[in-house]
């Protein structure tokens, strides 16, 4: 199904091309996120039509947001974002957009694609 599926994975300026890219890589930057840090994920094609996966710390001491963009139509766009203290639910999620292709599980997660309009 996705042969051809490549990632890059850009986190603080720094650029990880596929081949570079693997589960412990993922572990150390997603559990060791700090202010102003962030990890995006970006398939080569769309993964159940989301074009990318991100991850950031905020201000508030071990909260960290995952956000997920899934295209709508030709040029629309829904981005979605879900706050947790929980960085192992986010690795998780991140481990199976990139080793399975599989996104999260979005009903629970908050709709702030007006935000960004």
């Amino acid at each position: 199904m996705y042969s051809t599926l490549r990632y890059t994975l850009e986190s603080n300026g720094t650029t990880y091309e596929n081949e570079s890219i693997n589960a412990s890589l993922l572990v150390d930057l997603i559990t060791n996120l700090e202010l102003q840090e962030y990890v995006v994920l970006e398939p080569s094609e769309l993964v159940e039509g989301s074009m990318y996966f991100q991850a950031a710390a905020l201000e508030e001491p071990g909260q960290v947001v995952a956000e997920i963009r899934l295209q709508e139509g030709e040029h629309g766009f829904r981005h979605y974002s879900y706050m947790t203290a929980d960085t192992n639910v986010v690795l998780q999620w991140f481990l199976d957009y990139w080793g399975k292709q599989q996104l999260p599980q979005l009903e629970s997660w908050q709709d702030i694609t007006h935000e960004l309009s």
